[in-house]
């Protein structure tokens, strides 16, 4: 499997806007349902910060995923953040992949720390994560709001230590 990861630029706008929206992923993810022209401006947001990237497999954008370098006294750390892979394609271990691509990487670059939070409740990443050497550090308690329950949800901090 050769899967690609590269920033994501203007051409990526509907499938990353898809990867977000998913029915299946929207619950974990950063932003609550909306439309292609409400997240248009998120999306730019994006690109202007060179965090998001996507990862394509046969010339196909098939998953996404923001990676915040830290600075200052934490400049050893990124954080990983919308990891999102397309849902007819889960279960084939591409989410795995990327996760050892991004854990090489990370090498590479000086890091020593790969952190994330995680939905409690997300049982399947929270899996995924673990099997890639990630380790849960803490609870995070009302961390975030879905406004289409009102409710608030407690999410995991993990991390993965490379030295």
């Amino acid at each position: 499997m050769q899967l690609s990861h590269r920033n994501a630029d203007r051409r990526d706008l509907k499938p990353v806007f898809d990867l977000y929206m998913d029915i299946e992923a929207n619950r974990f993810l950063t932003f609550d349902p909306m439309t292609i022209a409400e997240f248009t401006p998120i999306f730019e947001s994006m690109l202007s910060d060179k965090t998001l990237f996507v990862c394509e497999l046969e010339e196909q954008q098939v998953a996404t995923y923001r990676l915040i370098r830290k600075s200052h006294r934490q400049s050893h750390i990124w954080y990983l953040g919308g990891f999102a892979v397309r849902s007819s394609l889960k279960g084939r271990g591409i989410g795995y992949q990327i996760l050892l691509q991004l854990k090489e990487q990370a090498k590479a670059h000086n890091v020593s720390r790969i952190e994330l939070t995680v939905d409690t409740e997300n049982t399947n990443a929270i899996n995924l994560y673990r099997k890639v050497g990630f380790e849960i550090e803490g609870k995070l308690k009302n961390n975030y709001r879905l406004t289409s329950t009102g409710k608030f949800y407690d999410e995991f901090l993990m991390a993965l230590l490379l030295q």
